[in-house]
């Protein structure tokens, strides 16, 4: 992997905004570009393709073979006259970020700040990270349910806004007093605000048990309620308890500030 220094140029808009950002609380890209690869001839109906998307500070490449995760995540500066290639090959200037740090799809950018999305969700959410362009530093990881809802430049840093999801490590059905008062102390949210969860609880077992009476090609109310007791047997409420609760997280030199912007959304049990 080649990692080389090079400076940041900035351009006047390029007048082709993409559209694929359109309405979310990211910067719209300057431009898109899309270049289809060769197919792997094992694979011949997999699609394959590089995908670069140029904003002001920055150009972000992704390189998609079509599996869980892109190839290839990359960042490349803005070089006069929209001269940054798109193509498979990597660059001698390009800055690839490492795979065993993260590995999913490009998210957006946000004046110098790139944000890029899991591979997959998990309990109900979508993890993300955030990287400062300018040093090519990861500042955040965390998980949200229906992705960012605001992002706003402040001095010396960023704030975001979204819905959290937080895996607990106990079930605030069974696992009594102790393990609400565990949660509320690990999320600020009100142990009250987790009355909520028999009912998220609840719901994800009916979920189930309609999910595996379809397979059975069967919607009785038998099949459904022997599925259900069947997972009492499985002791699903035992399942570790997800909160989701919206926070405003400020990102900067210092180490991240999470804070709380209400009670608990959501409770259900873990994947």
């Amino acid at each position: 992997m080649r990692h080389a220094t090079w400076g940041w140029l900035l351009l006047p808009a390029l007048g082709l905004a993409a559209s694929s950002f359109a309405g979310k609380p990211f910067d719209a890209p300057l431009k898109t570009r899309h270049v289809e690869l060769e197919a792997d001839p094992q694979n011949p109906n997999v699609r394959r393709r590089v995908s670069c998307f140029y904003y002001r500070s920055v150009v972000v490449k992704q390189v998609d073979y079509g599996e869980v995760g892109a190839q290839r995540l990359a960042l490349l500066p803005v070089l006069s006259g929209n001269a940054t290639p798109c193509r498979e090959n990597q660059e001698s200037y390009e800055y690839v970020i490492p795979s065993d740090s993260w590995s999913g799809y490009s998210g957006g950018a946000k004046a110098e700040y790139a944000f890029f999305d899991a591979p997959d969700g998990s309990n109900g959410g979508l993890g993300f990270m955030v990287l400062r362009v300018s040093d090519r530093k990861q500042l955040f990881e965390d998980t949200a349910r229906n992705g960012m809802r605001a992002i706003e430049i402040i001095n010396g840093g960023i704030k975001l806004r979204y819905e959290r999801v937080y895996p607990g490590n106990c079930s605030a059905i069974t696992g009594g007093s102790a393990c609400r008062e565990s949660l509320s102390r690990d999320t600020g949210v009100s142990t009250a605000s987790l009355s909520l969860c028999a009912a998220g609880y609840a719901a994800a077992k009916q979920a189930m048990a309609k999910a595996r009476c379809a397979v059975q090609a069967s919607r009785s109310t038998d099949c459904i309620r022997g599925e259900l007791a069947r997972l009492e047997a499985q002791n699903w409420n035992e399942t570790p308890t997800v909160l989701v609760y919206e926070v405003e997280v400020v990102l900067g030199n210092e180490a991240p500030a999470i804070r709380r912007r209400g009670d608990t959304l959501a409770c259900y049990p873990a994947d």
